[in-house]
C-alpha cells in the first residue's frame, strides 16, 4: 500500500496546476493576497485528500473487493466500484461541510444547500479522476510485468534448448572416442591405456565446462593440443596440425566442445593415409577463427553425415551471436569460420 514516488510527484504537480488556476482567478478579481494566502490551505489539504482517496482505494481493492465480489465478474466489479465512489464522495462532502460550514441546522437540510451539491459535484469530479488516473497506471504497470516475465520465460526456454543442445553433442564426442579407444585396444594395449588416461583428462574438461555457456579460446585451444595428440596415436604421421591463431584473440569466447566437435568430423569423415594425410589448421580470419581441412572425404555422403553437429552448433550461436558459423569447400579445403564472441565487460 505504498505511494510510489512518481505517484507523488503527479498527484503533486496535479494539486499545483489546480492551485494555480484558483490563484489566476483570484488574480482576475484583484484578489491577489487572499488567493496566496488560502494556497497555504489548500496545498496540504489537497494532497491529503489525495492520500485518503489513494489509500482507501489500494485497502478496498486488495482487502475488501476479493472477499465481496467475484472478480470475474465485470457487473459486480462496476457495481462496487460505483457503490464505493458514491459513498467515498458523500462522506466526504459532509465532512468538507461539516468542517468549513459548521452550524445547528438539521442534516437534511444540507440537500437544499445548494454549495452541497456543488462541493459534492467536484469530489464526484475529483475521484472519477483519481481512479481512472489509477486504473492507467496499473494498466501500464500489468502490462510491464507481462513484457518481464515473456522476456524471463523467453530466457530461460533458451537457456533450455542451449543445454539440451550440448548434451546432444557431448555423447557424440564420448561415443566417437569410444570407437577409436577399441580400434587401438586390438593393436596396442599400452597405446590404448595411454589413450584412456588421456581421454580421461579431456572428457573431465568437458564435464567441467558443462555449466559454460561459453569459454575462451585459449582453454579450447589446449584441449585440442591434448585432442590431437591423442588422435597421432591412431595415424602417427598422417595428421598434420598447424595453430596460426593470433595471441590477441586467446581471450574471445566460443561455445565448450566447438572446436573438438570440428576436428572430430575432419578426423572422422575424411581419408588419412600416408598418401593422403589430413592437414588441420586454425587461423585468425578478422573476428571470425578458420579451421581449415584438406578435403578429401571418405564418402559421397560427407555434407549429410557432418549435419547434426552443424546445426546444433548453427542452433547454439542463435542464442549467442548475431553471426552464425559457416561451412564452406574451396579451392580443395573445408573451412569451417566460427565466429569470437567478445567477452562482456
Amino acid at each position: 500500500m505504498n505511494l510510489k514516488i512518481n505517484r507523488v510527484y503527479f498527484y503533486l504537480f496535479i494539486i499545483l496546476l489546480f492551485n494555480a488556476f484558483h490563484i489566476m482567478g483570484e488574480i482576475h478579481n484583484e484578489n491577489l493576497e487572499e488567493g496566496i494566502s488560502e494556497t497555504f490551505v489548500i496545498l496540504p489539504v489537497c494532497f491529503i485528500f489525495a492520500l485518503i482517496i489513494y489509500w482507501s482505494r489500494v485497502y478496498l481493492k486488495e482487502k475488501l473487493a476479493p472477499k465481496i465480489i467475484n472478480t470475474e465478474s465485470k457487473l459486480q466489479y462496476l457495481s462496487f466500484w460505483t457503490t464505493v465512489i458514491i459513498l467515498k464522495t458523500t462522506i466526504l462532502t459532509f465532512v468538507l461541510k461539516a468542517v468549513f460550514d459548521y452550524n445547528d441546522d438539521d442534516v437534511n437540510e444540507y440537500f437544499f444547500d445548494l454549495g452541497f451539491w456543488a462541493i459534492l459535484l467536484v469530489f464526484f469530479v475529483i475521484i472519477i479522476f483519481f481512479y481512472l488516473v489509477e486504473l492507467f497506471i496499473e494498466s501500464q504497470q500489468e502490462k510491464q510485468d507481462i513484457k518481464i516475465k515473456l522476456a524471463q520465460y523467453q530466457n530461460e526456454k533458451s537457456v533450455a534448448q542451449y543445454l539440451a543442445l550440448k548434451k546432444q553433442l557431448n555423447p557424440h564426442f564420448l561415443f566417437n572416442s569410444f570407437n577409436s579407444l577399441s580400434g587401438l585396444i586390438s593393436t596396442d594395449a599400452k597405446k590404448a591405456e595411454y589413450f584412456l588416461q588421456e581421454l580421461s583428462n579431456i572428457y573431465r574438461y568437458n564435464l567441467t565446462q558443462s555449466d559454460e555457456v561459453v569459454v575462451p579460446l585459449k582453454k579450447e585451444l589446449e584441449l585440442i593440443n591434448s585432442y590431437i595428440s591423442l588422435q597421432k596415436i591412431r595415424f602417427p604421421n598422417n595428421i598434420i596440425f598447424k595453430n596460426s591463431i593470433n595471441e590477441s584473440q586467446l581471450n574471445l569466447l566460443i561455445p565448450p566442445m566447438t572446436l573438438e566437435l570440428l576436428f572430430e568430423n575432419a578426423i572422422k569423415h575424411n581419408i588419412i593415409e600416408n598418401s593422403k594425410p589430413l592437414k588441420i589448421s586454425i587461423v585468425s580470419e578478422g573476428n571470425n577463427i578458420n579451421v581449415i581441412n584438406n578435403f578429401q572425404p571418405k564418402n559421397n555422403d560427407y555434407e549429410k553425415s557432418l549435419g547434426i553437429g552443424q546445426k546444433n552448433l548453427i542452433n547454439q550461436y542463435k542464442m549467442l551471436h548475431p553471426k552464425s558459423p559457416s561451412f564452406t569447400v574451396i579451392n580443395g579445403n573445408y573451412i569451417a569460420s566460427i565466429p569470437l564472441i567478445q567477452p562482456e565487460i
